[in-house]
């Protein structure tokens, strides 16, 4: 799941979410909108304030991104032959 989308989702507010992370809502902002992406720690201190809802994946596009296959999704039992 995308940060934003947790974040809309949840209702958590930038400043909100700045507080327990330890950031600006500023910093949340820009992670928000891809201005700026979060380093492993970062990505780490989101995954576990949102559960786990939000991983590492979702921030550098590895695996699906939502419960929804993304077109031209390719079965990984179909490459190995």
């Amino acid at each position: 799941m995308r940060f934003d989308d947790w974040m809309i989702r949840t209702g958590e507010t930038n400043p909100g979410f700045g507080e327990k992370a330890g950031w600006s809502g500023e910093t949340v902002r820009r992670y928000r909108v891809g201005k700026r992406e979060p380093d492993a720690a970062a990505m780490a201190v989101i995954f576990r304030l949102t559960g786990g809802e939000v991983t590492p994946n979702d921030w550098v596009g590895v695996g699906p991104r939502s419960e929804q296959e993304p077109a031209g999704a390719v079965d990984v039992g179909e490459v190995a032959s």
